[in-house]
């Protein structure tokens, strides 16, 4: 789990900031007039090695829109390597799942990392980066506005103190709903309700197995994959897809 978010969890009431940042220097502003919504699912930071990687969830409204976001991210500076790029449907608009790595030089996910700050939530789309993070103090929160007022402009700043643990849960609920198929999140929500996870059991997997009319092995297959899911997301916050290669 991130180191940070477990120090996090060492203070019940954290501060939780929300803002939206034009970011001039990064090459978010650039694809401005581009049809693109641009959804960080997870990420790997590690100042132990020379790269930051972004696990990423991209809708572009037609091909045009595709080709010129990566042309930006192939130009600009801060990106190393665009190291997976792939298609989820077939038709525009068009769902992709990506893998872009970066350095630290203007990043603000590593300036809010080395101030001891944990990621809630990034996307970015019409040019405007929306970011989300904890910090254990108020003046930190101060300190970390201060230094990416350099690189760009803050906006729409929203702060509370909040509960770190309903904040992770809020988070896994959101990953979750991401990541699971619609079949998959509707088989979970059948099970638990009629008892299959429930101590004593409710029901068995031979007998909702029948009600569903599939055979056991189906369904013991189907909720595998799904709680397999599950668990990566809950334990596994740096990487929810691969680990970047290290070599």
């Amino acid at each position: 789990m991130n180191k940070n978010i477990l120090n996090a969890l060492e203070y019940p009431q954290n501060a939780l900031i929300l803002f939206d940042y034009f970011h001039y220097s990064d090459w978010t502003f650039k694809v401005s007039d581009l049809a693109v919504d641009y959804e960080v699912l997870g990420t790997f930071v590690d100042s132990s090695t020379p790269f930051i990687v972004e696990y990423a969830l991209v809708k572009v409204k037609s091909k045009d829109d595709l080709r010129g976001l990566l042309k930006a991210m192939v130009n600009h500076r801060n990106v190393l390597s665009i190291d997976e790029v792939k298609p989820l449907n077939s038709t525009y608009p068009r769902l992709i799942s990506m893998v872009v790595r970066g350095d630290y030089a203007d990043s603000t996910r590593y300036r809010a990392h080395i101030l001891g700050g944990f990621e809630v939530n990034y996307s970015t789309s019409g040019g405007v980066e929306h970011w989300g993070f904890l910090f254990p103090s108020d003046s930190l929160v101060e300190t970390f506005i201060g230094i990416i007022s350099g690189n760009g402009e803050v906006r729409n700043v929203k702060r509370m103190s909040i509960n770190t643990e309903e904040l992770v849960a809020g988070m896994v609920r959101n990953r979750a709903r991401l990541l699971l198929t619609s079949e998959e999140a509707a088989l979970l929500r059948i099970a638990h309700r009629r008892g299959l996870f429930s101590n004593p059991r409710r029901v068995t997997i031979t007998e909702l197995a029948r009600e569903l009319g599939v055979s056991e092995s189906t369904l013991s297959r189907r909720l595998n994959r799904a709680i397999r899911k599950l668990i990566s997301i809950a334990l596994d916050d740096d990487s929810p897809h691969v680990m970047p290669n290290m070599q």
